[in-house]
Order: structure tokens, then sequence, then C-alpha cells
């Protein structure tokens, strides 16, 4: 038997698990459809639920999902300032009345008819489209309309600023130009004496001499004065978005727990061994991503009524990345 003969059966069986392993990656497990249409369903209940009461203060809401982990939802809070100004809440979504002591079959019921509600949710979303529209859209018009004032009146003070720098700034410059001509006349005064004309220029550059350096002082501190009221303006400014930013966060926290225990029997492909986590990206001179993660057991038990919202909202994993 020759090496030649040797070598191609081995060269052959290698080929056929290169094509095996090959064939064996390419086949993903593809997601359940019920789980899907789950995933779905409470994404969309999600997007109302989070809106409410601020318009257009979250963005639109997607959702991944990682099997053994769960799933993420992720939005993020919309930039400008606009959203700082509250506009007409949207009217809440009817929970569910919570059940205390249920069993495994008990469970599975709520469980399908919390699907069945969430369905009718989803369904009954598409009448009030046009009217959520029209809220949207006066959201975004007194957001426009905030942030064009305060737009406005930064530009102005900047404008003031800017004015007062150049005045200042002028009057430096004569104010040298007088102190460069009153030591040419000094100059003289020292190797000679001086004759009426040059002490009259001299008094009369004394007298603007003292004029424009108490002009010069003057404008100092109103140059400073105006500077100091355009940085508390800024400071201001900053201020009033970190807490809007920290109410914001507070109450995407409270609704994601409500919501959960509401609706969370929908999620009954989900694994009880899974978690159901959020993800609130956000923009600021600070931007930060902010996650809650609720095990799927504890959101059980809030649908079962063991817990309630607030008690589960304890029990996820918070923290900002």
């Amino acid at each position: 038997m020759t090496i030649k003969t040797l070598v191609k059966p081995h060269l052959t069986l290698l080929t056929l698990c290169l094509l095996s392993s090959w064939q064996q990656a390419d086949a993903a497990e593809a997601v359940s459809p019920k789980l899907r249409q789950n995933l779905e369903i409470m994404q969309d209940i999600l997007q109302k639920s989070l809106e409410q009461g601020r318009g257009s203060a979250i963005g639109r809401i997607e959702h991944s999902y990682v099997a053994g982990q769960g799933v993420l939802f992720q939005t993020s809070s919309n930039r400008g300032f606009g959203h700082f100004f509250p506009v007409a809440p949207l009217a809440p979504l009817a929970p569910m009345a919570p059940i205390a002591g249920v069993n495994a079959a008990e469970m599975a019921e709520l469980a399908q008819n919390a699907e069945d509600i969430a369905v009718d949710v989803q369904m009954n979303m598409q009448w009030d489209e046009e009217a959520f529209a029209d809220m949207s859209e006066q959201a975004e018009a007194a957001a426009e309309a905030a942030a064009e004032a305060f737009s406005e009146q930064q530009e102005q003070m900047r404008d003031q600023l800017r004015d007062l720098r150049e005045q200042k700034r002028d009057l430096e410059r004569d104010l040298r130009d007088v102190e460069r001509e009153k030591r040419d006349i000094e100059f003289s005064q020292k190797v000679g004496k001086l004759d009426a004309e040059q002490q009259k220029s001299l008094k009369a550059l004394n007298e603007r001499h003292a004029t424009l350096q108490k002009q010069v002082s003057e404008m100092q501190k109103k140059y400073a004065a105006q500077e100091q009221e355009v940085q508390k303006k800024r400071a201001e400014q900053q201020k009033i978005a970190e807490q809007k930013q920290q109410e914001l966060v507070a109450r995407v926290g409270t609704n994601f727990a409500s919501t959960l225990c509401d609706y969370g029997a929908s999620l009954r492909e989900l694994k009880d061994s899974e978690f159901v986590s959020l993800q609130l990206s956000t923009h600021g001179r600070d931007s930060q991503d902010i996650y809650w993660v609720f095990k799927k057991t504890d959101i059980n038990q809030c649908v079962s009524g063991k817990i309630n919202a607030s008690a589960l909202l304890k029990k996820a994993n918070y923290y900002q990345y």
C-alpha cells in the first residue's frame, strides 16, 4: 500500500468532517414564533406605557432576544430642551387585577388571558394613533417653541456680551493712545520747558486719561456682571436638565415595572430562568445608558399578586454604564 492511497481516505474524511461542521454552524435554531409574538406585543405596550405624560420624551422602543438570557428592550430619551415641558398625558392602559395564590394551571390560564388582553390592547392602539399623532405634534410644536425662545434668549445674551467686550476693547485702546501721548509730552517736559500749547494739551490728556480710566473700570464691572449672568443661566439650564432627566429615569423605571406586573403574564413563552431588561440611553453632557434587569420569576410573582410593582422595581438589578 502506497503513501498516496493512505493519504487520500484521510483527506476525504477530513473534508466530510469540515462540511458537517459547516452545516451544523449554518443551521441556526429559529426563535419560536409564539415567543416572537409575545415580545412584539410587549414592545408595543411598553411604547405606549413609557410615553405617557411626556409626549416625545421617549424614542422608539426596539428589542433583541438572547437565548438563555432573555429579552432586552432598548430606547432613548429624545434630544433637546423641549422634552422638559409637559404635555397632556395619554389615558393609561387598563391594568390587570392581581390574583393571589395561583397554581401552575391557573398561571397558564392567566398567561393566556393576559396574552388575549395584550393582543386586544395592541389592536385597540390603532384607533388612537391619530389622536396620539396629534398629541405628538403638539408636544413637538411646544418643544420647538420653547427651544426657540431659549435659543433667542441665549443669543441675545451672547450679543450683549460681545458688544460689551468690543466697547471695553475700544476704551482700552483709547486709554493706551492717551497714555502714549502723555508720555511724549512728559518726556519733552524733562528736557525742556513746555510752552502754553503743550501745557494745555497735557492738562486735557490728564483729564481724558482720568475719564477713560473710570469708563474702563465701569465697563469691566459691567462685562464681568454680564458674563456672570450668562454662566448663571447656563448653570440653571444644566440643573434643570439634570433634574428632568432624573425625573424621566424614575418615571421610566416605575412604568416599566408596572407594565411588567400588568402584562407580564403575556410573556408566557419566555423561560422562567431568563430575564426582561430595559436599556435607556440618555443624552447630554454626561450621557450614559441606564439598565433595569428583572428576573422572569420576580415578574411572575408580581403578576400573581404576591408582590406589587414597587416591590418588583426594588428587586430589579439597576445600574448605569
